[in-house]
């Protein structure tokens, strides 16, 4: 594959002591749980699974969920020990291989149950539907211990339960999804189930701890993103350098469509090596970045080049801050229309990934 990154001054840069901080701040502030499960779905919500694993294993870390049968291989492949499920319902064809590499599945309806019951040694979990689950599982109590009885019955083993919530902001939305969880399993002893998750990063720092629940997921706090009070610290920029500045008259148009228009004489825009093709999408245009502690505005993105609204305090050369920290995607989301991980998750390969150890470079 061809390295596109190696003079470029694009980089992503990662701080994986943070992670590591707050993986540990995390698991020590919510001591009640037995499984403390990491979420690295989407190669670590963009930061490099493989990577950032040693860092939420020594932060305490002692389970891993992802979404596809393939991210669990890549990780099963170096991580022979450490448990991994499958959030997401996979292809029955994945089946046959996730048993034979023991990773766990996920079943939400009994078409589901059925295709996995039938795989020998297969760890399934059930995902409940508490109301809006993308998945559709069932809701009523019947229809919920139907998969489990063709779980519980078949040549598979049950690994767990759990249940997702779309909106712990609001809750009285997260407390009638609790509450349709709980008459659903209402004749089921959880106690002899090994894992019952009803937490993850939006829910734990909100909710009471389930007296029934004894694992929680975990995927935006340990990356910052989802902050609450915990003192989390910030775990990734994204920068590059200006490429040049050009100065435009008045009138003067720039880039396709004539995406900017000058209104005076001697208007400033800097070029940035980045853009679509990167994954830094079309939407960023018109929200802020930084060069020398000064903001400045996004006019357009082409697939490889961004155009920002400069000053005369902008040289090429400078570098310029296209995310600032943590709580600078939640500004950018709200600009974008868009939630913070996407930022994150979509920057692709051209995109060079800088891994420090607090001021330590320790791979580039």
């Amino acid at each position: 594959m061809m390295d596109t990154t190696q003079y470029r001054p694009t980089k992503a840069i990662i701080d994986l002591s943070a992670i590591e901080y707050n993986t540990r701040k995390i698991v020590e502030s919510y001591p009640e749980y037995k499984y403390y499960i990491g979420v690295i779905k989407a190669n670590a919500y963009g930061f490099g699974a493989l990577n950032v694993l040693p860092a939420l294993l020594k932060g305490g870390i002692n389970y891993l969920a992802v979404s596809l049968a393939e991210e669990a291989l890549t990780i099963r492949n170096e991580y022979n020990d450490i448990p991994i499920m499958l959030l997401v319902p996979s292809e029955p064809k994945a089946l046959e291989i996730c048993a034979e590499n023991d990773i766990c599945v996920t079943v939400a309806v009994k078409e589901q149950a059925i295709e996995a019951a039938g795989i020998d040694g297969l760890k399934v979990f059930i995902r409940a539907n508490g109301g809006r689950d993308l998945f559709g599982g069932p809701m009523d109590r019947e229809g919920f211990e139907e998969i489990y009885s063709i779980i519980k019955n078949g040549s598979c083993e049950l690994a767990g339960i759990f249940l997702h919530n779309y909106l712990p902001e609001n809750k009285d939305v997260t407390d009638a999804e609790y509450a349709v969880f709980e008459d659903m399993v209402s004749d089921i002893d959880l106690s002899s189930i090994e894992i019952v998750s009803t937490s993850n990063s939006l829910s734990l720092p909100r909710y009471p701890k389930k007296q029934y629940c004894n694992a929680c997921r975990i995927g935006n706090m340990i990356y910052g993103i989802e902050n609450v009070n915990l003192g989390l610290k910030d775990t990734f920029i994204l920068t590059t350098d200006v490429k040049q500045v050009v100065t435009l008259n008045k009138g003067q148009a720039i880039a396709y469509g004539g995406a900017y228009t000058a209104k005076e004489d001697g208007e400033r825009i800097a070029v940035l090596p980045i853009g679509y093709g990167d994954g830094f999408y079309k939407a960023n245009a018109g929200r802020d970045i930084f060069i020398n502690d000064n903001r400045y505005k996004l006019l357009t993105v082409t697939m490889d080049i961004t155009l920002a609204k400069v000053d005369k305090e902008v040289s090429a050369g400078d570098e310029a801050v296209l995310i600032a920290g943590n709580r600078h995607l939640d500004e950018i989301a709200e600009a974008t229309h868009s939630v913070a991980e996407e930022e994150l998750c979509v920057l692709g390969d051209r995109v060079r990934k800088v891994y420090l150890n607090g001021e330590s470079v320790i791979s580039r």
